[in-house]
């Protein structure tokens, strides 16, 4: 299970403290896989960063596994939305599936597990791409077209600026309450949320869908879901004709000619080794 942090507000001030305390926090408990973030900077740009350890300045030699990578990762941050997350794989271990998933100028970090019938990766063979590419148009309603269990934040940008998707099914966890920065914070546990600054937090409602577009202006959707697949024909079962009957007694000859002869051992030879539902 991965691990994920979302602010809708947050002190710019402590942009980098904020991350390295929730990658420390994944680290301890398990979800050392690849480490991400994504924020806005003052001048309305995407930036994020990866990396395989839970360090911000670390980036390994070329000569040992792991990577570093970013875009606008110096930047400081407008003090808006802030996605934090703490992978453990599913798939391969490398940048390109390290969270945030990035496509169609967006970015989103997730916990669980989904596949789809009808929407392929891109970019990566990470199966959260497949929310983004499901979410990528702001349509709720190809959410249907996933299953398994999730809770994901998206950022996306829009014709005014940035908007932000937070996503909790039936299955997977996600706890929320307001911070002290006038916005939200989301968690997948209430000690990651208390890294983001809440207050107080809560287990947010099942199959919700937030949009937010300020730190705590948002509308709320619900969750489509797949229907159900049609219920499997219930099997007939096997059933023998009696032995008084004419058809069982010529299924016995043919079936062992040998021993037509003597038909008061019949019953027993024809069905040797054979289940009996109505002898």
């Amino acid at each position: 299970m991965c691990k994920i942090l979302i602010q809708t507000a947050h002190n710019a001030a402590n942009l980098k403290t904020t991350i390295a305390k929730a990658w420390h926090y994944f680290d301890a408990t398990g979800e050392r896989d690849g480490f991400g973030a994504v924020w806005i900077n003052p001048s309305g740009q995407l930036c994020w960063l990866k990396s395989s350890a839970p360090k911000l300045d670390s980036k390994p030699p070329r000569f040992c596994l792991g990577f570093a990578d970013s875009e606008n990762g110096d930047q400081p941050s407008n003090g808006g939305f802030l996605l934090i997350h703490g992978r453990k794989a599913t798939c391969d271990k490398n940048a390109t599936n390290t969270h945030p998933m990035l496509g169609h100028g967006s970015a989103l970090i997730h916990n669980g597990i989904v596949r789809s019938e009808t929407i392929e990766n891109e970019e990566t063979t990470c199966d959260s791409e497949l929310l983004l590419l499901a979410m990528k148009d702001n349509n709720a309603e190809k959410l249907a077209e996933i299953t398994g269990y999730f809770a994901f934040g998206m950022v996306q940008p829009t014709a005014t600026g940035w908007q932000l998707h937070i996503a909790k099914d039936d299955t997977a966890k996600l706890f929320s309450g307001r911070n002290r920065s006038h916005g939200y914070t989301f968690g997948t546990t209430p000690e990651a949320c208390l890294i983001g600054d809440a207050k107080t937090c809560y287990e947010m409602r099942t199959n919700t869908l937030l949009t937010f577009t300020g730190p705590r202006k948002h509308n709320t959707r619900k969750i489509p879901h797949a229907p159900p697949p049609p219920p499997k024909p219930t099997p007939t079962p096997k059933t023998w004709p009696s032995w008084d009957s004419e058809e069982a007694r010529n299924a016995f000859v043919n079936r062992y000619p040998r021993q037509h002869s003597n038909l008061t051992d019949a019953q027993s030879f024809m069905f040797a080794g054979e289940p009996l539902e109505n002898p």
